[in-house]
């Protein structure tokens, strides 16, 4: 059945293919960097998945951020009860998520004057950590 999907596929679209794990369900949160006309680069962390629009749940940070800085993000989010376990659901690895923020202020702080902004929606928090499902990039000359 996969050889037969990929056959019909590679017509299509040329024989390359990338393989992927799938990642287990979790929490959904949203984090990007946004570059600020008075501050320069922030760095954001939200709600994420269908939830970034209809919560508009978010909090931004100036970079450099450390650990610290990056929990009290996640603390001031209505969406953190998520992380806890809700419904059924286990807790998320909260420092995990907290390192992906820490991580992603040090690349706003080094390129952000160089993107127009980054995108990370979703990135699935659970128990053993958090995986980035989907980015984007904007490119935009400084000006």
């Amino acid at each position: 059945m996969l050889a037969a999907a990929y056959a019909e596929m590679s017509r299509s679209l040329g024989p390359e293919v990338t393989v992927s794990a799938m990642v287990p369900p979790g929490a959904e949160l949203a984090l990007g960097i946004a570059r600020d006309p008075q501050f320069g680069p922030l760095v954001m962390a939200g709600a994420g998945g269908v939830l970034v629009e209809l919560l508009a749940d978010r909090v931004f940070g100036l970079p450099p951020l450390d650990g610290t800085q990056a929990q009290d993000m996640l603390a001031r989010l209505r969406a953190r009860r998520l992380l806890d376990g809700f419904r059924s659901t286990p807790a998320s690895n909260v420092a995990a998520v907290a390192n992906a923020i820490v991580r992603l202020s040090a690349l706003a702080a080094d390129v952000g004057d160089l993107i127009g902004g980054l995108d990370i929606n979703p990135l699935i928090a659970g128990p053993s950590g958090c995986v980035a499902v989907d980015a984007l990039v904007a490119h935009e000359p400084p000006g």
